[in-house]
């Protein structure tokens, strides 16, 4: 073993404390980075997967009522390869075990299963048999929820009664990889199911006898999907379509979509924040390591080592440290993804969701931070060897001190000797104080960034749920139902108030933009729904105009006092252009909403409403749930607490877990910065401490001025990096909001102080190692010189 291999083998044993934390440093920048990007990665890969395999279709169709002996001609449009057309409704299903009516959707299989289009995955059980008119089969989370297996009977109301339906199957859908209830934005799988039954099934129950209602068409590869949905939209507006979508816009794609383009943000820019303040650390951190050893680097020139072999062997230091951290950064990356990856199994239903590293994003997270590692060294090592050896092996020259800017600042009677030297010697040594500073004030966002996702979740929750959406019942009519049920409503038992609502699908075009979406009907009395602008100021429904999130805004390109044409998609089908009255903020989903008399005559269909909203007396929300399952016209019911509880579940669970992930890897980057600091601080000062050791200052003394120094450095570092904090928030808040959801940059003041915590937690304890060191400095070995 040569001299410089035994020096490094001593060195790493000697420091290893240091290479310790460093490794941290390198283990949290690289395990966020490969988990991160290996999660979108795998995730992206199994959602293509299936979709390949199940034949998932480009182009959606509902519409009212059409002959299926228009298919053909629907098969002839250019780009289509091939159309399934099907049979679809909403129902009710009579769970004995619920407090409240199930909804579903039936969906009809031509084919037994084996569909052209959106085929079952089974995963246990069969399809039903051709022709059987009482087996069907049930969407696993479903199953999972509510313990149904093969065999097992679900009623189903179908024209106000009930049918018995036989479980023969349990499958997956490319169609509802998230399955949602209409009109909410989060899956309960406790209260909503997904039925596929024979064709004949469907058509005996809903008169449906050689028609259809629904069809989904798939395209030749490159063709543009726009031509095609205009096309059938000409084709079926006699038969009732209420428009064409492409896959995009398809609910459960849409939403398994913004959750690919949320991780693949998260993969980019919470890594590069990660990475980012890792890399400069650990920069910064082994620059001043090499140059505390300026007299061992001096005294080897002077033997004869040439400058390239002493790059070699403190590039051998890095590589040492940047393979410990590169080893448990992959380790822990391995588990960061994992977890993840099992969080979605519940949320997003694939037939398989393994998670695997990808070798690439390895390859450049160790690369990065060998990178950053050689650069901090290499230019501490250019300003030692650029000495000569003799000027380098004494101790660098005293520092011509004079009072300082910060002394201005304190009574006089505060500054006392050793405020004295504390503040002329920060002030003598700017750079490092400021590397100082910068390092800790980076520490404080990297925990903001951890914990500021429950601040963000808990404020979409008071927008959504307690400001937007007060009443704590919404139900849907299976069709327009005249405003006289909301006296029937208001009389049954434990409602307090009721407000009726309609709710009409629309295509809204601006230019050259469109969006089909539904608008929601209000009065200007409403209190149980009230949109709110950014201010969180409750807005009215214009009369004359129309209402937007200001998302859907964004998606049309137009902002209030600009006029967009709204196409009604049933009824007469009638088209009228009107301003933009408002934009209003809300986190979930992206709705549109007008005066309900206004949007009543646009339909032309009287006085009518099609939902409603109401208040319920807490203790009588049981029963009435009970008795809305004997009530036909109802098609589905939505309780705010199952929402909220769903929400948390769903939602509020994924987050969590990637927050409580992050916030792990924030501490130990708060850790690592904070310990190196000091532990740096005292090899810098070693000399100096012992000097006044000789003069007759205490250890006490000695400790304190070197922690008063840094006292000081983490008060100016705490609230530059609360400050940071805001901006950063803001920027991932911004990045990750998406159609389906707007995250907040909402924080808290617990959360700061948990991060200020955090950090003044990692200085006493660094400062009690450190405190420790000090007390055993070798006097004679800090004040050797070597001549």
């Amino acid at each position: 073993m040569s001299l410089l291999d035994r020096k490094l083998r001593r060195d790493i044993s000697a420091m290893r404390g240091q290479v310790l934390t460093i490794a941290l440093l390198v283990a949290a920048g690289v395990a966020v980075f490969v988990g991160s990007v290996s999660t979108y990665v795998s995730l992206r890969s199994a959602c293509e997967r299936f979709y390949a395999s199940a034949r998932f279709p480009e182009i959606f169709v509902t519409l009212k009522r059409a002959p299926l002996s228009i298919v053909p001609r629907l098969s002839a449009t250019a780009g289509i390869v091939a159309v399934e057309p099907r049979i679809v409704r909403e129902v009710i299903i009579d769970w004995p075990a619920a407090s409240q009516p199930v909804s579903a959707r039936m969906v009809s299989l031509n084919h037994a299963g084996d569909e052209q289009l959106a085929r079952l995955h089974f995963r246990r059980g069969t399809a039903p048999d051709p022709g059987s008119p009482r087996d069907a089969v049930i969407n696993e989370a479903f199953a999972e929820a509510n313990g149904v297996k093969p065999g097992d009977e679900v009623r189903v109301l179908l024209n106000g009664k009930l049918q018995s339906f036989r479980v023969s199957g349990i499958a997956l859908s490319p169609e509802y990889v998230y399955a949602v209830k209409p009109g909410l934005p989060i899956p309960d799988d406790r209260l909503y199911a997904i039925l596929w039954v024979d064709r004949r099934a469907a058509e005996a129950a809903f008169d449906m006898k050689a028609a259809f209602n629904d069809a989904v068409i798939s395209l030749a590869p490159g063709v543009d999907p726009q031509p095609v949905i205009e096309e059938l939209d000409r084709l079926l507006d006699p038969y009732g379509s209420v428009g064409a979508i492409a896959r995009r816009d398809q609910p459960s794609n849409r939403f398994l979509q913004d959750e690919l383009n949320q991780q693949r943000v998260m993969s980019i820019t919470i890594p590069f924040i990660f990475f980012g303040v890792a890399a400069f650390l650990l920069n910064s951190a082994l620059g001043r390591l090499v140059g505390a050893q300026r007299e061992q680097i001096a005294a080897l020139k002077a033997l004869g080592f040439p400058t390239v072999t002493l790059a070699l062997h403190y590039l051998k230091l890095v590589l040492v440290i940047v393979l410990i951290g590169s080893v448990l950064g992959i380790a822990a990356g391995l588990g960061f993804g994992e977890a993840m990856m099992a969080s979605y199994q519940g949320f997003f239903r694939l037939p398989d969701l393994p998670f695997n590293l990808t070798p690439w994003s390895i390859v450049a997270g160790v690369a990065i931070s060998l990178a950053a590692g050689s650069l901090g060294v290499l230019t501490a090592l250019r300003d030692v060897v650029g000495l000569a050896p003799a000027v380098a092996m004494r101790p660098a020259a005293p520092l011509g001190f004079r009072r300082s800017l910060f002394e201005t600042f304190l009574p006089g009677r505060a500054m006392t000797v050793r405020w004295m030297m504390m503040l002329r010697n920060m002030a003598g040594r700017p750079f490092r104080s400021l590397l100082t500073v910068v390092g800790v004030a980076f520490a404080v966002p990297m925990m903001v960034l951890g914990i500021f996702w429950r601040d963000a979740i808990d404020q979409m929750i008071d927008l959504q749920f307690n400001l937007i959406e007060r009443g704590n019942v919404s139900i849907t009519f299976s069709h327009p139902m005249d405003r006289v049920i909301i006296r029937d409503l208001a009389r049954l038992p434990g409602v307090l108030a009721v407000e009726g609502q309609r709710i009409v699908p629309v295509r809204l075009r601006a230019g050259q933009h469109s969006y089909l979406t539904s608008v929601i009907g209000l009065s200007s009395a409403d209190q149980l729904r009230r949109p709110h602008d950014a201010a969180l100021r409750p807005i009215a429904a214009s009369p004359d105009g129309v209402t937007l999130t200001l998302r859907l805004a964004e998606r049309l390109g137009v902002k209030p006092g600009d006029v967009i044409t709204v196409e009604t998609m049933e009824g007469r089908r009638l088209k009228r252009d009107l301003p933009v009255s408002a934009t209003v903020d809300e986190s979930i989903g992206m709705a549109s909403y007008m005066d309900i008399d206004t949007l009543n005559r646009l339909t032309a269909e009287g006085a009518t409403i099609s939902a409603a909203s109401l208040y319920v007396e807490p203790t009588a929300l049981p029963a009435l749930g009970r008795s809305f399952k004997n009530l036909p016209t109802i098609e589905s019911v939505s309780m705010k607490a199952y929402t909220l509880s769903s929400f948390l579940e769903k939602i509020g669970g994924l987050v969590f877990v990637s927050a409580g992930i992050l916030t792990v890897f924030a501490g130990i980057i708060t850790v690592g910065v904070v310990y190196n600091s000091a532990r740096i601080s005292l090899q810098e000062r070693a000399w100096e401490l012992a000097s006044l050791r000789v003069l007759g200052f205490t250890r006490s003394e000695v400790a304190g001025i070197l922690f008063g120094e840094f006292a000081v450095e983490i008060a100016l570092a705490i609230p530059i990096g609360l400050s940071l904090s805001h901006g950063i928030i803001a920027v991932i808040a911004r990045f990750h909001s998406n159609e389906s959801f707007q995250i907040p940059p909402v924080i808290e003041p617990r959360t700061y102080l948990i991060a200020a915590g955090v950090v003044l937690a990692a200085a006493a304890g660094s400062a009690f190692v450190v405190r420790r060191r000090v007390d055993q400095l070798d006097l004679v070995a800090a004040l050797k010189t070597r001549e």
